[in-house]
């Protein structure tokens, strides 16, 4: 999810995540993301920090315990596809291609099925959570 990466992993995948921009059309469109605007844009989503790591975390939970994948944990950093988002957001990396058993997991029907249902019902259960919170603000 969007925010300063707190440990040298998390720069380093933001960087990887983040070089893909090379390959678009116009990555000058890019020149003005700098640690200080990730800096003041991480300040504007800060209402959304909490629930972006929420949301995280229930789709990681979902990935370990339903769907048996290695668990990675949940990672802060200045991912550019997250700068523009007025709500809770978060990147989900699936796997690794470069690894056959999981490039062979993901490329199958049911793992495809799997990962998708991990994804759903992770979504399903922060509105549900979100939703609670808005009818209940002091139950938290």
């Amino acid at each position: 999810f969007l925010g300063l990466h707190k440990t040298e992993a998390a720069r380093r995948v933001m960087e990887r995540e983040n070089s893909v921009v090379r390959l678009e059309d116009d990555p000058s469109q890019y020149e003005h993301f700098t640690e200080q605007e990730l800096i003041l844009m991480t300040l504007a989503q800060s209402a959304y920090l909490r629930k972006s790591e929420k949301l995280a975390m229930l789709v990681q939970e979902q990935f370990a315990e339903r769907v048996g994948r290695v668990n990675r944990g949940v990672k802060q950093a200045g991912f550019y596809v997250l700068w523009s988002a007025s709500m809770p957001a978060i990147l989900v990396e699936l796997g690794f291609l470069t690894n056959p058993q999981e490039a062979a997991f993901l490329k199958s029907k049911e793992g495809q099925a799997y990962m998708a249902s991990a994804i759903f019902r992770a979504v399903r259960t922060f509105k549900e959570h979100y939703e609670r919170e808005l009818a209940f603000p002091a139950a938290r």
